[in-house]
């Protein structure tokens, strides 16, 4: 008995190319701007009007994390207690200040660096 392998009729084999030039500071920009594991799979989502998913920012993740830790103590505190008092409604202030600054300061840096790509 033999295996034959057996094609899948929703995957299609791309055989058509485009064949793109860039200069060295687009070839740079364009690697730099790349997300994904090759630059052709980016390109073709980029083409295709997918929005390609960017890493995120490994300390944004970690600071997230310890908001979300303490946001969950607050909550258990008050589920508890069923009552907010005066140091849990200071530390919900504080917790959502620290996430103001977060999304304050990724948004700087994310137009920042559509700044220095554009140039």
């Amino acid at each position: 008995m033999s295996r034959a392998k057996i094609e899948e009729p929703h995957k299609k084999i791309r055989q058509k190319s485009i064949k793109v030039r860039f200069n060295e500071t687009e070839y740079e920009r364009v690697l730099k701007r790349q997300s994904g594991n090759t630059l052709a799979g980016w390109l073709r989502q980029v083409a295709l009007g997918i929005v390609p998913i960017h890493q995120a920012d490994a300390d944004l993740v970690r600071n997230i994390g310890r908001i979300g830790s303490n946001l969950n103590q607050l909550a258990r505190y008050v589920n508890t207690q069923k009552t907010i008092d005066q140091n849990v409604h200071n530390e919900i202030v504080a917790i959502r200040s620290m996430l103001q600054q977060l999304i304050a300061k990724n948004i700087a840096d994310a137009v920042a660096e559509d700044d220095s790509n554009d140039c």
